[in-house]
């Protein structure tokens, strides 16, 4: 019995043990992730800003400029303010045109994302260069950023961030009475809509890889950067009731209802629609204009709508956010077949869609550029011919020939009879 207490007694000891030991792993993560980056007098000590550029697929990149701003905040006892080292770092720049560093990861949006130089190594230098007016402690600073964008028309919406991140550069001396930097602490203030964050939460600012421009492999001190671009007709036309369907400035979807042999038909159409802004986009308005045979209507981003075209009529969104999808769907109508030649962002799809007589025809999740998206549709008019009939009474028809023939030949004969005997 004691042997038995004994060794159970063991088992449950070890176990808490276990439970114990992992725990303890736990919270090692935990303050792990909570403390500050951290060099030996020997080490380079190295920290970088990482900018976040997000816009649609398909939204030709606008050049964007972004510098960073370091204010002083406050300096170890016996400095002042004033005596604190200046820290700058090179500009990070976007090229327009170009897709340096994209995400490889995210489909739905553009994910372009750079990262700073060392912006340790001016205070570095400033300190290695210091004679007395430097000092052991902590030199507290904020960091925040300012873009300069070219945009690609005058209403495409741009947002810098305004998040805001507190430095403190720890100071200490070595052996040798030299000084160092011993640690940096990064905490993020406010996000990038400008909100306090309300959190001691640090960040790590330590240089990534920066491979496949994935998240992860960047330094975590960022800012992001947003630019939401317009397609279609942005620039309000004398008579903004009436895009042009000839000019592909002036709208951003067109869908047209081309009919062929209506002969007594009437050649309407039904249609439905949905247009879905760009995902992780928040800088956007929640509806769209478009127009039915040049009636102004209102959709909703994600929303289906629905219309219907006449023979010859078109469809026309007149501006929307370019990265956009969009799905059109046109109803199937008996003895009616129809096909699809699609336009999206200025190229030409190759093939040609097609649905079978009286069947839907779709055409679904397409990325509307900043160039010309339009989708034409013709529907062409079976006009089956009822030759049935004739078919199954030939043999009949071919019968009456004959009698006829045989009756005519008849008559010829009795009436040369006739003549003979006179």
């Amino acid at each position: 019995m004691k042997k038995k207490s004994l060794q159970k007694m063991s088992r449950l000891f070890a176990s808490a043990v276990l439970v114990g030991t992992m725990c303890l792993g736990n919270v090692a993560n935990v303050n792990a992730a909570d403390t500050p980056a951290t060099w030996k007098p020997t080490d380079t000590p190295s920290a970088a800003i990482t900018v976040e550029y997000k816009m649609g697929n398909d939204v030709v990149t606008p050049e964007n400029d972004v510098s960073f701003i370091f204010d002083k905040i406050s300096a170890p006892e016996g400095m002042t303010k004033d005596d604190m080292p200046a820290i700058s770092v090179t500009n990070v720049k976007f090229d327009a045109g170009k897709d340096e560093i994209k995400d490889t990861t995210v489909s739905d949006i553009k994910v372009l994302r750079k990262q700073s130089d060392n912006f340790l190594a001016s205070f570095k230098t400033a300190m290695d260069n210091s004679s007395t007016n430097m000092t052991t402690g902590t030199y507290e600073y904020t960091v925040k950023s300012t873009s300069n964008v070219t945009k690609t028309k005058e209403k495409d919406v741009f947002t810098a961030s305004s998040a805001e991140y507190k430095l403190d550069i720890f100071v200490a001396q070595d052996p040798n009475g030299k000084l160092y930097i011993k640690g940096l602490s990064i905490v993020n203030t406010k996000n990038d809509a400008g909100t306090d964050t309300g959190n001691n939460a640090k960040v790590d600012g330590k240089p990534g890889s920066k491979e496949d421009g994935i998240e992860s492999n960047f330094s975590g001190l960022k800012f992001v950067n947003e630019y939401v671009a317009k397609a279609g007709n942005v620039v309000e036309p004398t008579d903004p009731t009436k895009p042009d369907p000839e000019d592909p400035s002036t709208y951003a979807f067109k869908v047209t209802n081309n009919v062929v042999n209506p002969k007594d038909q009437v050649g309407d159409f039904k249609y439905t629609m949905t247009v879905t802004k760009p995902a992780g986009i928040t800088t956007a308005d929640s509806s769209y204009v478009y127009f039915v045979n040049g009636e102004k209507k209102s959709g909703n981003y994600g929303d289906v709508v629905t219309f219907t075209l006449p023979a010859g009529k078109n469809m026309m969104i007149q501006s929307c956010y370019a990265g956009s999808k969009v799905t059109v769907d046109q109803q199937g109508v008996a003895n009616w077949t129809a096909t699809a030649k699609t336009v999206f962002n200025g190229k030409e799809d190759s093939s040609t869609l097609t649905a079978a007589v009286g069947k839907n025809l779709k055409v679904e999740g397409k990325t509307l550029g900043q160039n010309e998206n339009k989708v034409d549709y013709t529907n062409t008019y079976k006009d089956v011919t009822v030759t049935g009939i004739i078919v199954n009474n030939f043999p009949f028809i071919i019968m009456i020939a004959i009698a006829v023939v045989a009756f005519a030949g008849i008559v010829a004969m009795n009436s040369k009879k006739r003549m003979n005997r006179r």
